[in-house]
């Protein structure tokens, strides 16, 4: 490890970095782990990926906007349900006839 000593108060950085056999790829690693594409393919899904999660985010945006909709919706429904309710049993009169 080397160490960088700065002036006046003596911070000390250190390179943790080690010098060994490199590793597989991600590339090599995808094809243990079942990929069958050739190189360039799989290139070109990596380089696709911040557009694809753009999409996702905003399909993502879309599903939870539908979803508030709905909820907002059944919501509405329910309270409609219990006036409807409240209606019907103040229509009835005492003991439960109308």
């Amino acid at each position: 490890m080397t160490g960088v000593y700065l002036k006046p108060s003596r911070l000390n950085i250190l390179s943790c970095a080690v010098a060994g056999r490199p590793g597989r790829s991600a590339y090599e690693a995808a094809v243990e782990a079942g990929y069958t594409g050739t190189p360039a393919e799989y290139s070109a899904i990596l380089g696709s990926l911040p557009e694809t999660l753009t999409r996702l985010n905003v399909y993502n945006g879309r599903v939870d906007a539908i979803l508030e909709h709905l909820d907002n919706r059944v919501t509405e429904l329910e309270l409609a349900v219990a006036e409807l309710q409240r209606q019907a049993g103040q229509s009835r009169g005492p003991g439960g006839t109308a």
